[in-house]
């Protein structure tokens, strides 16, 4: 599609399923349990999904982060197709970043094995490369649209000149601001803010309405 110069994905079940970016370092810890049992508490309505994650971030303390990298392919359940997407996109000279709630040292992992162009997370405190279970700087949904600007105006793109792509609630102020926004594998009511909407395990399927 002419005019396109970018592309931004959210990343948990978006284009990693099942286990999240904050699970990844728990289980990397020994703490998947753990981190199963919080989940339950978001999901019994108990906390918000800010506190669970500031919750969970205590289960990554001691975790050297150079295993995150070392460990993401045999842990992640990433979608089908995802480099060949990134190839593609970058064939027709379009940019392609990852923004997520999750720590930004799992969306690191997956950009570099994936070849990202970019991405941004929520900022997880680390000293002499171990996570100290306590968190900088949180990525909220609204904090989304700022890191897209962000990044456009580093590359001098505008907003009508991205497409968004994403799951979930936190997606939604980014989709209100992109020219075409794509709801994957979502819920009914993250469809009805989106441009379009598809159910697939492979990213290939998304090319239908960028190029």
């Amino acid at each position: 599609m002419d005019g396109i110069k970018l592309v931004c994905f959210d990343l948990d079940d978006t284009l990693i399923r099942d286990r999240h970016s904050v699970l990844i370092p728990c289980i990397l810890n020994g703490k998947e349990k753990e981190c199963r049992e919080i989940d339950a508490r978001e999901m019994a309505g108990e906390l918000d999904y800010i506190s669970a994650d500031y919750l969970k971030a205590e289960l990554f303390k001691g975790l050297v982060v150079s295993k995150i990298e070392e460990s993401f392919t045999e842990i992640a359940i990433p979608l089908g197709s995802i480099r060949h997407i990134v190839d593609e996109l970058h064939k027709n000279g379009i940019m392609c970043i990852v923004v997520t709630v999750g720590p930004v040292q799992v969306v690191k992992a997956f950009c570099d094995i994936y070849r990202f162009d970019g991405y941004y997370g929520s900022e997880y405190d680390v000293e002499n490369g171990v996570f100290t279970g306590l968190i900088n700087k949180y990525l909220s949904a609204e904090s989304k649209i700022e890191c897209l600007r962000d990044y456009c105006i580093r590359f001098n793109f505008a907003l009508s000149e991205c497409v968004a792509i994403g799951d979930g609630a936190t997606d939604i102020p980014v989709f209100e601001q992109c020219r075409i926004s794509i709801a994957l594998n979502a819920s009914a009511s993250v469809q009805k803010r989106a441009t379009y909407a598809i159910d697939t395990l492979d990213l290939v399927d998304i090319l239908q309405f960028i190029l």
